[in-house]
């Protein structure tokens, strides 16, 4: 018996735009957290500032260290604002999707196939929240693992069980 092998071309305007899917947003609670990490940089760095200013060699470049830590303080503390509302993702039937970016705009989509573990975390902070993260560990290595920060809790665990579910399937 003979099998009829084909090979059908497809057409670019068949295949689905990711531009096109709806991502949803993380948490609104989230954007604390990443305030909180910030201010907390901030005090530290600027402990370091009162240190380096005080050393008899930069004496007399201690306004100009200040002003500069104060402007990229203001810079980051805008650009998280901006961070926040970048970060999008989307379940679909056979992968998940994650966006994010300020400046240069990256979307990563992962096929539920190559998902080898996935796990939930919450820090400190994010616990006072409510909130958790999902961690997506791929075969690729580290630079296609993805982490969802900003969900919470019980978001977490329904997408964890809703891939894990998606997995096991893909195992059969």
């Amino acid at each position: 018996m003979k099998n009829s092998f084909s090979n059908n071309k497809i057409l670019k305007e068949n295949i689905p735009q990711v531009e096109q899917v709806e991502l949803s947003k993380i948490e609104d609670k989230y954007l604390f957290i990443m305030l909180i990490k910030r201010i907390i940089w901030f005090i530290i760095s600027f402990i370091g500032c009162v240190i380096i200013s005080n050393i008899e060699i930069l004496d007399n470049y201690s306004i100009a260290i200040y002003i500069s830590f104060i402007v990229l303080f203001i810079f980051i503390f805008s650009f998280t604002g901006i961070s926040f509302k970048k970060k999008k993702y989307a379940f679909r039937d056979h992968d998940l999707i994650y966006s994010s970016g300020v400046i240069f705009t990256s979307t990563t989509i992962i096929p539920y196939n190559r998902i080898q573990h996935l796990a939930i975390h919450q820090s400190f902070i994010s616990r006072i929240f409510d909130l958790s993260s999902i961690q997506f560990y791929t075969a690729g290595g580290s630079y296609t693992d993805i982490s969802i920060k900003g969900l919470s809790k019980e978001d977490a665990e329904k997408w964890k069980e809703f891939v894990s579910a998606k997995i096991e399937k893909l195992k059969k």
